[in-house]
């Protein structure tokens, strides 16, 4: 129970230095060396642990996939890609109720943090437009910007469950992930844009020339995708030719420069933060058997699922961030006695549940840029979620209950 009770002490430090403006990644640094000093392992597992990232291939292939997102991502803004997607997709998708779904989702396959206010100024100005109220708009851009964190397989936090568990197939999570994010899909259109009153008055005939602009400017995002599809090589790599493609499509002007200025430094330290950390908890034997203990018992999956649910969501809560919860859930995972099909699931349902706390949480950086931006306090957003919440819950015990039917 001590070692327990010191991953429960020092991941508090976290929203407490949070208050203080200090960089998560600092806060995360900050914490790796205090789970390390208080947790009883010793130096050499220390140590072991902090060095395993650059020699474990799964790790640094995390880490460099990181540093090549922020780049393609900083690229895609410098030198306007974004816009031009955007235009793009106003030239093709008539109607702007759809519209105010697609955008932020596009915008949100670029995984940077606090990427919302990227989609925040076009579903603000176009919400505005439909007289839909402020709290609301927060509310669309914030649901829809977060799906592809789900299904892009260069997401952080399913970069680091591929590093932390080399042997899962990222692409058959991807796939159970859609049994969350379809379902969600449809209640943000439910919750948020059905009920919207707007008449229709763009007027746009459908080009096949309009269509291959989008396809182009979109083509950094989904290239990467596909070369890793096709031909295995990982992400760090397939990310290149990602870059490249805006190479292409851009004017060059500084463009190596520009390269270097994208690079979001604080995002890699994050991760590979949070990637010694998960070295670190996996050394700490007691609580490892602790937590398998927990499992042993004849208490049913049911509790095995609250347990998740009540860790993930708590310590996505008070970090914030999606990836930092995933670094004490996932080596947890990774102990588990089942079969394989079954470990798929209670990933699955980590994932979600990690997401759902980090979503919610009143320190998470795009609900922080997002509400600022348009000008909304909290408490205004979260009544708009007063039924995606509830719905968001009941999703993750019904979906896995029906994974657990039709696959294990």
């Amino acid at each position: 129970m001590t070692q327990l009770f010191i991953v429960f002490i020092v991941f508090l430090i976290i929203p407490l230095l949070s208050r203080f403006k200090i960089n998560l990644s600092y806060i995360l640094l900050i914490s790796c060396g205090a789970l390390a000093l208080l947790s009883g392992i010793g130096v050499q597992a220390a140590w072991q642990s902090a060095t395993s990232i650059f020699t474990d291939f799964s790790s640094l292939n995390t880490i460099i996939s990181i540093m090549m997102v922020s780049i393609l991502g900083g690229l895609m803004k410098h030198y306007g890609i974004l816009d031009k997607i955007v235009e793009s997709t106003y030239k093709i998708i008539q109607n702007k109720k759809v519209i105010l779904m697609v955008l932020p989702a596009l915008m949100g396959v670029l995984i940077v943090p606090g990427g919302a206010l990227l989609s925040a100024p076009f579903v603000d100005e176009i919400g505005e437009e439909m007289k839909i109220p402020a709290p609301r708009r927060a509310a669309i851009n914030l649901v829809f910007r977060h799906i592809a964190m789900f299904i892009m397989p260069y997401s952080t936090g399913l970069l680091v469950i591929s590093a932390a568990l080399p042997e899962v197939n990222i692409s058959k999570l991807i796939f159970l992930n859609m049994f969350y994010v379809i379902p969600t899909i449809i209640a943000g259109y439910f919750l948020y844009i059905k009920d919207i009153e707007y008449h229709n008055t763009l007027k746009i005939k459908f080009s096949v020339r309009n269509l291959i602009d989008l396809l182009l400017y979109t083509s950094p995002i989904y290239i990467c995708v596909i070369i890793n599809a096709v031909t295995g090589l990982p992400f760090s790599i397939a990310l290149i030719f990602s870059v490249l493609v805006v190479y292409l499509l851009c004017d060059k002007k500084q463009f190596f420069g520009t390269l270097v200025k994208s690079i979001n430094y604080h995002t890699i330290l994050m991760v590979a933060a949070i990637l010694i950390m998960k070295e670190i908890i996996l050394n700490m034997n007691e609580l490892i058997v602790l937590f398998k203990s927990m499992f042993n018992t004849e208490n049913g999956m049911l509790s095995s699922l609250l347990i998740f649910l009540l860790s993930s969501v708590f310590f996505g809560i008070v970090t914030g961030n999606q990836t930092a919860t995933l670094a004490i859930i996932i080596p947890m995972v990774s102990q588990l006695n089942m079969p394989p099909n079954m470990i798929y699931i209670y990933l699955y349902f980590s994932f979600a549940c990690s997401y759902a706390g980090y979503f919610f949480s009143p320190i998470h950086l795009c609900q922080a840029f997002t509400i600022e931006y348009m000008n909304v306090s909290t408490m205004e957003l979260y009544k708009e979620y007063r039924l995606y919440v509830p719905f968001s819950f009941i999703l993750l015990f019904v979906s896995v209950y029906l994974l657990k039917f039709l696959f294990a």
